[in-house]
């Protein structure tokens, strides 16, 4: 039988004196709670599978289904901080020919002002056969926010007023974010416009042409989460969409896997 937990003046804690012992502990290791929840699985990016090439090949790269020009290819060998041994850029038809690559290992990459459109591990062959591969699909910001004109609203959750700290964290409010530096910038031309969110946390950069655009969030503003770093998401604007502005919450791993960043609200 395992004997009573006892304090050092051998009395026993009273129910009382236990409960208060336990909130302290809570509020000391809260912070490590909340990491230990947010990055509870590792931060990694799913296994590459190897496959073999031709030294020679194609790379289509489209966006929403259409064939985009513009996106960088390159090839770089495996080993840390080399330099690229092919570098191509998608003509109208999205393709880049990729030609005359010495036998080893690569990474082949698609990209665009720091978006992948996709990233593959491949190994030259010299000798292609059935099943060496000639050709890779890549898709470029499918998952860019979609909307009719260049504006939002910037929300997120910050620490409730119950003055308990476990509770203001279990029960946070809703606040918005006014004064906030946004630059919508072409991704592939040289437009570029600026604004500040306004005292609800609204912004509107106004009548801005139909196109592909990079939208950055400057950050520094404080949530839940942590302090907000600076986001930076691909934006479609069409007059054919259904949604004519972004709410946009301060949510977790937007940024990267432990980064603070804003994220389209669905809801």
């Amino acid at each position: 039988m395992i004997a009573p937990v006892q304090n050092i003046y051998g009395k026993q804690p009273s129910s009382s004196g236990k409960l208060r012992a336990v909130k302290r502990l809570i509020a000391q290791l809260l912070p490590f709670l909340i990491l230990t929840t947010r990055f509870a699985f590792p931060c990694s990016v799913a296994s590459l599978q190897l496959r073999q090439v031709s030294p020679n090949m194609t790379v289509k790269v489209t966006h929403l289904g259409k064939p985009i020009a513009g996106i960088e290819v390159e090839v770089v060998p495996q080993a840390d901080g080399a330099d690229p041994v092919f570098f191509a850029v998608t003509d109208e038809d999205g393709a880049a020919q990729i030609a005359g690559l010495v036998v080893g290992r690569y990474y082949l990459i698609a990209s665009h002002r720091g978006f992948e459109g996709g990233r593959e591990w491949i190994e030259v062959v010299s000798r292609a056969d059935a099943k060496t591969i000639q050709h890779f699909d890549f898709q470029w910001a499918d998952y860019a926010y979609v909307t009719r004109r260049a504006a939002g609203l910037l929300v997120g959750f910050v620490p409730g007023d119950t003055g308990n700290k476990i509770m203001d964290l279990a029960r946070p409010k809703s606040t918005v974010y006014p004064g906030v530096g946004i630059t919508l910038t072409g991704a592939f031309s040289d437009a570029e416009y600026h604004t500040l969110s306004d005292a609800t946390g609204s912004f509107d950069i106004g009548p801005v042409p139909d196109g592909i655009y990079v939208l950055a969030i400057d950050g520094g503003m404080s949530s839940i989460y942590g302090t907000a770093e600076k986001t930076r998401q691909v934006v479609e604007l069409t007059q054919s969409a259904s949604r004519s502005s972004l709410r946009l919450v301060l949510s977790p791993g937007v940024t990267g896997c432990y980064g603070v960043g804003f994220e389209l609200d669905e809801q």
